[in-house]
């Protein structure tokens, strides 16, 4: 008899990944807690492949990504997800999802690989696949926790179409990195993880490289805008009415989750941006009501969504997107000797 799907990964995350996990709080991670793994033990996907099986497997699993992310889309799968979402406030996120059109709904020109080789041949054979998540506490007081939801519920379907195309049940097993900036490119090079969640927006850096760069990337699965949020008394209210007007205010000090700071600072790099990587709600919402911090800066079209009253929110015109990530080719990231650390990356044929 064939177990339910969600059964089945459910009973493969839990043995397989407990071997991989550290004793310390637990986390819950973007797609299902788990404590936080132990990376410097983590076992390593491998085979006798050519360079060229190498890169082609990795293409390979991009593709059938794109393959059904495209289909997904056309069927208005997308939408019928985000009809129920966030769960405190179902259909919000309607507001707050954007589609970044880099993959139109054209599934005649979207076909699957075929011939599976490297990799992407022994993710099928083996059954089992392994995806790299942030671990934060799963709560309304995290900003993550509005899209973590939505993510967790695009890729399962994402894996439901490949499992039907390819005749074969996928299980998910999670690596989970605490808060903070940690070397995810490096677990991916190292094929210590196949692929890293929607984690990481399409525009930023990781391990001093751009992501564009040093990674293989999907279509655009889910995108969102950043919003400044404003205190309803400030006299900021009146003062700031899009991005350039809090660019040309660099003495206001801005209070941004893991979803905003990189974007913030890039394009505020006069200003004061501090991060909050866990609670970042709550905390900035308290930070800024002591007067530390003055503005907010979140994905979140208005802090009303998680309970936070009190703000008017400014539209930046800024969207970002997340894709799936999976390891380029002709990129290392050598390490210190501290997993922990994020150590540089580079091209090994770089000009």
């Amino acid at each position: 008899m064939r177990l339910p799907k969600v059964f089945l990964r459910f009973a493969l995350v839990t043995a397989a990944v407990l071997p991989l996990v550290s004793a310390g709080p637990a986390w819950a991670g973007a797609h299902g807690g788990q404590a936080v793994s132990k990376i410097d033990e983590l076992p390593v996907r491998s085979g006798d492949w050519s360079p060229e099986e190498v890169a082609r497997g990795r293409e390979q699993l991009i593709r059938a990504f794109d393959a059904a992310w495209i289909r997904i889309i056309a069927s208005g799968r997308d939408q019928e997800i985000l009809a129920k979402e966030p769960p405190n406030q179902p259909g919000a996120a309607g507001s707050y999802i954007v589609r970044l059109v880099d993959c139109l709904p054209q599934p005649e020109l979207a076909d699957w690989p075929e011939e599976p080789v490297g990799m992407f041949k022994d993710i099928l054979e083996t059954g089992v696949i392994r995806q790299l998540v942030q671990g934060v506490p799963e709560t309304p007081a995290n900003t993550s926790w509005y899209f973590s939801s939505i993510s967790q519920k695009y890729q399962d379907a994402i894996f439901d179409l490949i499992e039907e195309q390819y005749d074969v049940d996928l299980e998910l097993e999670s690596v989970v990195l605490p808060p903070g900036r940690l070397p995810a490119t490096s677990l991916l090079v190292d094929n210590k993880v196949d692929f890293i969640s929607q984690l990481n927006a399409l525009g930023g850096n990781t391990q001093e490289m751009r992501r564009r760069t040093s990674r293989r990337f999907s279509c655009t699965i889910s995108a969102s805008s950043q919003f400044i949020h404003i205190p309803q008394e400030s006299s900021l209210v009146e003062e700031i009415r899009n991005l350039n007007d809090l660019i040309a205010r660099p003495s206001v000090k801005i209070c941004a989750g893991p979803l905003s700071t990189q974007t913030a600072q890039a394009y505020m790099p006069e200003h004061t941006v501090k991060t909050k990587y866990v609670n970042d709600l709550t905390a900035c919402d308290k930070a800024v009501q002591k007067g530390e911090l003055d503005v907010i800066m979140n994905p979140l079209h208005d802090l009303n969504v998680a309970n936070v009253p009190g703000y008017v929110s400014v539209h930046t015109l800024i969207v970002a997107g997340t894709p799936l990530w999976v390891a380029a080719d002709d990129i290392v990231c050598p390490s210190d000797g501290n997993p922990r650390t994020e150590d540089a990356c580079f091209e090994t044929d770089a000009p």
